[in-house]
């Protein structure tokens, strides 16, 4: 299908723009919206130090550092890539579809020859770097505008050494359904068609392996800026301060956006979710992955929260027992437990992205956000009839206090069923301390590692 804006009509709107922006924005500054402080209360003089925020936002998450290689998507006149450069002493490459852009960007960087700074006339939808080339890509309100959105985000994937880091900001489409005006004043006067919503582009992020760790809704910022914009241009440029100002109400409306992510790039997820320095990254990763879990290990995974809801039915057969399912997840083992009859099932997890994706199995009677590593407050002692832990007491999870923390909620002579490898020597020492007894036990494999399910009943 033909473009309906081609690269001619966007450089000619470019050019129309700068020279506005350039009758109020000094040379070397980058032309881009406020990240401001105070939304309500900053005036049209706050909004180039808003503009420079937008920057240092997005350094700020980046961890960035001289040792970095950077590839600047959409990179203009260069400004942003010398200024990125100078604050960390990174590598930037900078790539831009302009060729007047690009010559623009290398004339600049030759004032600061002591600078990593290399600038090429290219394509997103086809990079001239081979693949896992950058530590970091940083994307400002560049993918909006490419037809093919979703080539790109490959193109970046491919790009990115593993573990590298997508920083993205761009605007978006929350619902599709527009006004005639919206299409006029935003749309066709941008030059570009609806995009993703924030929703459509997490999941496309995450189905390329790009983990998505931050999203941040940074619409009330757009139309900040935009209202000041709209001051600015209303004396010399009435019609465009008009186009401002209808900006501001297809933001209201939620029928354009301007949203932040971060990702990583994550291809082994088994090894990276074992691989943690504390519980803030170990939550944080669930979160990135929940939209990923059940269709990375699900089918491979399944057999375990199905076998574990009938080991328990062995011994506790009555259906309407209140049973606590701790490490949730996404719910299998919630629906396990539905499948075979049982009604009274509480959910309680580390990950609020995680126990959202089970909320919506409705399976559970209440879900609780619970660090298992920290006293549990939310329920009484001997609450429960029955605790399953299935996937929870592995490496780089939960470790032996978790259930030191979970065994005053079950009731005495309660069921206790959880999954562990025989070789995690840490958890075989607190299970001989604990005051309970083996009633059942049973190996399986998964991922070529075997794994026991272990059922015990409390003394």
């Amino acid at each position: 299908m033909t473009p309906k804006f081609d690269q001619a009509d966007t450089d000619v709107f470019d050019d129309d723009q700068n020279n506005f922006y350039r009758s109020f924005w000094e040379k070397e500054e980058s032309l881009y919206w406020g990240y401001f402080d105070n939304l309500t209360d900053s005036n049209a003089s706050e909004l180039l130090s808003a503009c420079k925020r937008r920057n240092e936002y997005l350094l700020e998450q980046s961890g960035i550092t001289a040792s970095s290689k950077v590839l600047n998507l959409g990179c203009g006149d260069g400004n942003s890539s010398i200024w990125l450069a100078q604050q960390t002493g990174c590598e930037v490459i900078g790539v831009d579809f302009s060729e007047t852009l690009i010559s623009t960007a290398k004339q600049n960087a030759q004032d600061y020859p002591s600078l990593r700074l290399s600038f090429h006339k290219a394509s997103v939808t086809n990079l001239p770097f081979p693949n896992d080339s950058f530590t970091h890509v940083w994307s400002q309100a560049t993918l909006y505008r490419v037809e093919q959105r979703e080539v790109a985000l490959r193109e970046i994937h491919r790009v990115l050494i593993e573990n590298g880091i997508l920083l993205l900001d761009d605007l978006v489409t929350p619902k599709q359904d527009l006004s005639q005006e919206t299409k006029k004043y935003v749309y066709e006067r941008l030059l570009f068609e609806p995009t993703f919503s924030l929703q459509s582009y997490t999941e496309q992020l995450s189905q390329l392996g790009l983990m998505v760790f931050q999203v941040t809704d940074l619409s009330e910022h757009l139309k900040k800026s935009y209202a000041l914009l709209s001051q600015i241009a209303q004396e010399n440029h009435p019609e465009l301060s008009v186009a401002y100002q209808k900006m501001c109400e297809a933001i209201e409306k939620h029928e354009v956006g301007w949203s932040f992510c971060r990702c990583e790039k994550v291809s082994d997820r088994l090894n990276w979710i074992h691989d943690n320095q504390n519980t803030e990254q170990l939550q944080n990763k669930y979160n990135a992955w929940s939209r990923l879990y059940e269709s990375d290990i699900g089918k491979s995974w399944k057999i375990m929260p199905m076998n574990a809801a009938r080991m328990l039915e062995r011994f506790l057969v009555q259906k309407d027992i209140s049973i606590l399912d701790a490490g949730a997840g996404t719910g299998m083992v919630g629906e396990a437990l539905v499948e075979l009859g049982y009604k009274n099932i509480t959910a309680i997890d580390l990950s609020s992205e995680m126990l959202e994706v089970a909320k919506n199995k409705q399976v559970y009677t209440a879900l609780h956000q619970i660090n298992l590593e920290e006293p549990i407050a939310d329920f009484d002692k001997e609450n429960f009839h029955a605790i399953l832990a299935i996937g929870v007491f592995t490496y780089g999870h939960s470790s032996p206090a978790g259930l030191y923390n979970l065994l005053p909620l079950l009731k005495k002579g309660g069921i206790f069923v959880l999954t562990v490898r025989l070789s995690n020597q840490p958890m075989q020492e607190a299970f001989k301390k604990l005051p309970w007894t083996l009633i059942s036990q049973e190996e399986y494999i998964f991922e070529g590692a075997p794994f026991h399910i272990l059922a015990y009943r409390k003394d």
